[in-house]
């Protein structure tokens, strides 16, 4: 019964974080592991605030054990679930802003990585984000923070590149 309840938004939470394609193993180990601890959880009504942080240890631990870096989930919207791709460039400008997104998430830590996508896949509040990390509010900021200013300087690069593709190609024209 808790695992059909909570499922999805752990499942969610782990592609989030390791991406889909490792989401459903890390999935697989949190409730394991939970199972596993369930005699140490005191309060049984921060069951969900608990599966949550064992779901982002889980993850965390998944991305450092890899050899490889695996690909991030990042949510861009699919134009039959979600109605957001109305317009035909719609479509393009997505699958542009992933091929630029996802190698910039991939570049961050574990940590990094894991905040990110708790706050602003997950819609989670900074506290929230904190608790499911097992870190105080200020960790979770200074984090979240770092976080962001690397996904700019990793992003920043690329639409340079774009940039001046398009200024030498007018200047040529």
């Amino acid at each position: 019964m808790l695992v059909e309840q909570h499922a999805a938004p752990i499942y969610r939470l782990a592609a989030a974080i390791v991406g889909r394609a490792d989401a459903a193993d890390v999935t697989q180990e949190s409730f394991v592991a939970a199972w596993q601890q369930l005699p140490r959880l005191r309060d049984t009504q921060a069951f969900e605030a608990w599966l949550r942080r064992i779901c982002v240890n889980r993850s965390r631990n998944w991305l450092r054990s890899q050899s490889r870096r695996p690909r991030a989930f990042i949510d861009i919207g699919d134009e039959h679930a979600t109605g957001s791709i109305t317009e035909p460039g719609d479509f393009r400008r997505a699958v542009e802003a992933r091929t630029i997104l996802e190698p910039a998430f991939e570049s961050l830590t574990p940590d990094q990585r894991a905040v990110l996508a708790l706050h602003y896949s997950l819609g989670y509040s900074i506290a929230d984000s904190a608790d499911a990390l097992g870190v105080r509010v200020g960790t979770a900021k200074s984090r979240l923070s770092a976080g962001l200013a690397s996904l700019r300087r990793a992003i920043d690069s690329p639409l340079r590149d774009v940039e001046t593709d398009d200024i030498g190609t007018e200047a040529t024209s």
